[in-house]
């Protein structure tokens, strides 16, 4: 069973700053995501709907998003849930400016529910509860020994990248030219967004910006070439579908202060979005709140 879990709106405005904002950000990507709940994180994972697409792999410390949480099942107190964004998104959107919003796993005629109670005051003062039940899939084991986050190659390029606002009118522009997009960078701080036709290329530009080194466990393998071995004006380079490029600047919504673009030459790029994060440490903080988008490059 999944104890109960609850955070006081007025105090930390959890759900539209937090879970809303996510799932809003998410609902661009795939029909539903994972939500993964232990005693010490909290993770949304969401998979491509089709080979080549975007995957998003979150983790939240629960302290950043409840005021109490409890979680006990006899998976090693471990619960994975499958939710449609539609669903999640428009209970969490009625929760907002309640009194109290609380969320725990229940079951009806048989059918796993995640009920969501928001409670709110009237204009009389009186105290109501509203209980909005999302219909889930209870994930156990077998189903997510197969679920895993991709194992990438060591990036050549960290670049701290600007504001996403700035670059999203700027990317759809870009997408009457082109299907791809090549996101290049260097460890001079400049990073360059291109997109080519037979009659026209149009390149974007950013320079005097941060190369932040990255601690990331979640990388296999050796890199392709070494940074020492390039001169820091040469820029490494991946094409990527435009359209999941569009799909990852939605994570503005979560209104990150850090975005952090990794380079795998001809092979991926992959973008860790923070929040809450300083500009000296990205790993290692229990307030921060951190997704990573992985879009493989587009081979045709």
């Amino acid at each position: 069973m999944l104890g109960w879990l609850e955070w006081d709106c007025t105090a930390k405005e959890a759900v539209d700053t937090q879970a809303s904002v996510l799932a809003q950000s998410f609902e661009k990507l795939a029909k539903s995501c994972i939500l993964c709940f232990t005693p010490s994180n909290l993770r949304f994972i969401v998979k491509a709907d089709a080979e080549g697409g975007v995957q998003v792999w979150s983790q939240i410390s629960p302290e950043h998003v409840f005021n109490e949480y409890t979680v006990e099942s006899i998976n090693e107190n471990e619960i994975n849930l499958e939710v449609v964004l539609d669903h999640f998104l428009r209970a969490l959107r009625s929760s907002h400016n309640a009194l109290s919003v609380a969320m725990k796993l229940t079951k009806k005629e048989n059918i796993p529910l995640l009920s969501i109670i928001i409670s709110n005051q009237s204009r009389t003062g009186k105290v109501m509860a509203l209980n909005q039940d999302i219909p889930i899939r209870v994930l156990g084991p077998r189903q997510m020994e197969h679920i895993h986050e991709p194992l990438v190659p060591e990036p050549q390029v960290n670049i701290l990248m600007p504001s996403l606002i700035s670059i999203r009118p700027i990317a759809e522009r870009m997408k009457a030219i082109s299907n791809t997009i090549e996101v290049s960078a260097n460890t001079n701080g400049e990073l360059r967004l291109k997109v080519e036709s037979e009659l026209v290329q149009i390149v974007t530009y950013y320079k005097n910006l941060l190369n932040p080194e990255l601690d990331v466990t979640s990388q296999v393998g050796t890199p392709r070439d070494t940074a020492s071995a390039r001169d820091t004006h040469d820029f490494v380079s991946a094409k990527v579908d435009i359209r999941n490029f569009i799909k990852f600047l939605h994570s503005y919504h979560v209104a990150p202060n850090n975005v952090v673009c990794c380079i795998i030459e001809n092979f991926a790029v992959v973008i860790h979005v923070y929040v809450n994060s300083s500009l000296t440490t990205f790993f290692g903080q229990q307030n921060c709140a951190a997704l990573t988008y992985y879009i493989p490059v587009r081979t045709q």
